[in-house]
């Protein structure tokens, strides 16, 4: 079996998917078979994998705030979205026209773009609404922009606003890119801060009350694994491919390890 796992901001693990190898254990009681080319018949064998809802959990946790969801570019349903603001018939005629062909470049670099242009809605609940569904750019216009030819680009992930040209509407693609360059960053840089080794037992079981991954020694007996999780709550959530053998010893009975895998509380 192997395993997606990822670190909470709360310092829990949440596993994301897996996969399994099931060989022949169920192809042979329900006589799943195939024939191979010279037309023998065997029975197959199985794999049972897939992510699941929890990724998306995961995102959301992760990249989120207390305003809402903090969407990456690459996956958010909408990249960018522009409000259009005016007081007034005449102002709606003046920037409308702009939004729209606004919407058109952007669709033209083949960016997901929103045109917010519901009415009876103030401009400060259509920004704080967006805020909400995690939008990564948020494109503001009103008349006074356009006469000064030029935007306000909200970001969502940080809440920086700059004031762009027309002209610089064309690097919007590099801002969606950078934007998922940084989540990313920061998503990995809490993953290594909060991922370190424990071979005191007394430490181990300090520390687990705030939270974290835990590389610490392991025997490889069972009996070890349910006691640590008995006494502590974290249990083995996976073992990495680069754990090998080592010369430590096991964090709870003191015998030669055989790997060091990740201990932490979960979900």
């Amino acid at each position: 079996t192997t395993t997606m796992e990822s670190i909470m901001p709360d310092g829990k693990a949440l596993q994301m998917g897996t996969s399994h190898f099931l060989g022949q254990n169920f192809s042979k009681p329900f006589e799943v078979k195939f024939a191979d080319k010279d037309n023998v018949e065997h029975f197959a064998w199985q794999t049972s994998w897939g992510v699941s809802w929890r990724l998306i959990g995961a995102m959301i946790m992760i990249h989120g705030d207390d305003k809402g969801l903090v969407l990456p570019p690459k996956v958010a349903p909408m990249q960018v979205v522009i409000v259009p603001i005016y007081r007034n018939d005449e102002g709606k005629d003046i920037v409308l026209p702009k939004v729209n062909e606004i919407e058109e470049k952007l669709e033209s670099l083949n960016i997901r773009v929103h045109v917010d242009d519901r009415e009876g809605l103030s401009p400060g609940y259509k920004f704080n609404d967006w805020e909400l569904k995690g939008v990564p750019i948020r494109i503001e216009i009103g008349p006074k922009d356009i006469e000064k030819q030029s935007v306000v680009i909200a970001k969502r992930h940080d809440g920086e606003k700059v004031s762009i040209g027309f002209s610089d509407i064309e690097k919007i693609p590099l801002m969606l890119e950078e934007i998922q360059g940084i989540m990313l960053e920061k998503a990995q840089k809490q993953s290594k801060e909060n991922t370190i080794f424990i071979s005191d037992y007394a430490e181990f079981k300090s520390r687990i009350e705030k939270g974290g991954f835990f590389n610490s020694p392991w025997c490889g007996k069972v009996q070890c694994e349910d006691k640590i999780k008995e006494e502590t709550g974290a249990e083995i959530r996976v073992v990495p491919f680069n754990s090998e053998d080592t010369t430590q010893k096991c964090i709870y009975c003191g015998e030669q390890s055989v790997s060091i895998p990740i201990f932490a509380r979960g979900y």
